[in-house]
């Protein structure tokens, strides 16, 4: 089932009280478009999906069907028979009917492309896939102990071939394009960027629990020693639900004089700069088509909420909750002071040109992989991924991102030094005894 939430041309004001309702709730919802699929409509390619939508260049949510999108912030569940389709005599628009009696029902279009929970289709998962961070030891030893831990559950368990052959020959090596029902990442940040860049085409994701085992990290909420219990209840979602946050990916297009010659999903951000070039780079911004402004300076990123809190809050940029559908354009040290960080709305096209009277050429990387030349005349485009990654939530909602932010980033904690009362009042004991020795 595919369901529209478009704008017509006009609104018709009827006499129906009823009628009237459904004229306000499209004004309501005219500006956010938001489109849902089933697994049937996904077979039928991408490419009629995206013309059924008739959504221009927004691509997206797709969901893997352990995935459900919630309605409101009471963990209400969206269902599809709360929204039909109706036509009108003079236009041909597919139009909303709700039958909600108060705008406090309302569903939230942007809430529903991002908060979703974990239904598993089977009942449980078959199917797991264990990432671990490289070359670390204590990565390796909680992968084999969880391995057969999730083994004895009735598990398969897949694990990458580089590391299949050297430590765990026990397990299945992963092949791009194996039905996977659930992802594990050990490690940090990385470790999970990199998870996400094993699915590079824009095919549903599987739900990713991430465990922490590197250094600061904003996508990693769980705890590895209690490994168990996490995934006990992730196992059993159908019970108790567990909820996870979409994370958008971005679809960067790398073309040279007009001609495709890469693709790239990343899950943080698209960065552009001038390399080992002693020039800054000069490159064109348009959004949608339309030309936005000149661009000269070291770099420019073009990051998701997501990304963020990676180099873009480096550079200066905001930090944005990851179920804030945006797209975030943050210029590295720009010649224009008023050159300051802007947010778009997700389902904007960004298109950066490298013109042909650039000084240098620039160099263009996507989350920190697949370094390349950019020379003059080409350019990036940049869209939203119809797929997003769903990360399973240690908290409710975006409690986790909130909790990062205030313990790992110290975000609004004064600049000071903190003491306990106990060395506090020693410390006064002894300045006494300085200033009144027996």
């Amino acid at each position: 089932m595919v369901v529209h939430v478009a704008k017509p041309p006009y609104f018709q004001q009827k006499s129906s009280p009823m009628q009237g309702w459904h004229a306000l709730a499209r004004q309501l919802l005219c500006r956010c478009s938001c489109s849902f699929a089933s697994p049937h409509a996904l077979r039928q390619g991408p490419g009629l999906h995206r013309q059924q939508r008739g959504m221009g260049n927004f691509r997206g949510p797709f969901l893997p069907p352990s995935v459900r999108l919630l309605a409101h912030p009471d963990d209400s569940v969206w269902q599809p028979e709360d929204l039909s389709l109706t036509s009108h005599d003079s236009f041909a628009v597919d139009a909303v009917s709700l039958a909600q009696s108060s705008v406090d029902e309302l569903p939230t279009p942007l809430g529903l492309q991002r908060r979703a929970h974990v239904l598993w289709k089977e009942g449980c998962p078959s199917t797991v896939l264990i990432i671990k961070k490289p070359k670390t030891l204590a990565a390796s030893h909680i992968l084999k102990q969880m391995g057969l831990w999730l083994h004895k559950q009735g598990l398969k368990v897949l694990v990458e071939k580089a590391v299949h052959h050297k430590e765990f020959p026990q397990f299945d090596i992963f092949e791009p394009g194996d039905e996977v029902d659930l992802c594990v990442s050990l490690g940090g940040d990385g470790t999970v960027l990199h998870l996400a860049s094993l699915f590079e085409q824009d095919l549903p994701l599987p739900p990713v629990v991430s465990f922490a085992m590197g250094t600061l990290g904003f996508l990693t909420p769980f705890d590895v020693e209690d490994y168990q219990t996490r995934l006990l209840r992730v196992l059993q979602a159908n019970e108790d639900r567990v909820f996870c946050t979409l994370r958008t990916r971005k679809r960067c297009e790398i073309r040279l004089n007009g001609n495709l010659r890469m693709v790239y999903h990343v899950l943080n951000e698209c960065l552009i700069d001038r390399g080992a070039s002693p020039s800054m780079v000069k490159m064109d911004c348009y959004i949608d088509g339309h030309f936005v402004t000149n661009i000269l300076a070291d770099g420019l990123i073009i990051a998701t909420p997501s990304g963020s809190t990676a180099y873009s809050m480096s550079a200066g940029g905001p930090m944005v909750a990851p179920s804030v559908p945006g797209t975030l354009l943050t210029p590295i040290a720009p010649q224009s002071l008023s050159f300051r960080p802007l947010v778009v709305p997700e389902q904007s096209t960004i298109e950066i040109r490298l013109p042909s009277d650039s000084k240098a050429h620039a160099r263009a990387s996507f989350d920190g992989r697949h370094p390349m030349r950019l020379p003059r005349d080409s350019s990036i485009i940049c869209t939203t991924s119809m797929c997003a990654l769903p990360m399973v939530n240690l908290g409710k909602l975006d409690s986790d991102w909130y909790e990062g932010i205030t313990q790992k980033l110290k975000w609004n904690v004064p600049i000071r030094e903190e003491r306990s009362q106990k060395e506090l009042l020693e410390t006064l004991k002894a300045n006494d005894r300085d200033e009144h020795p027996v």
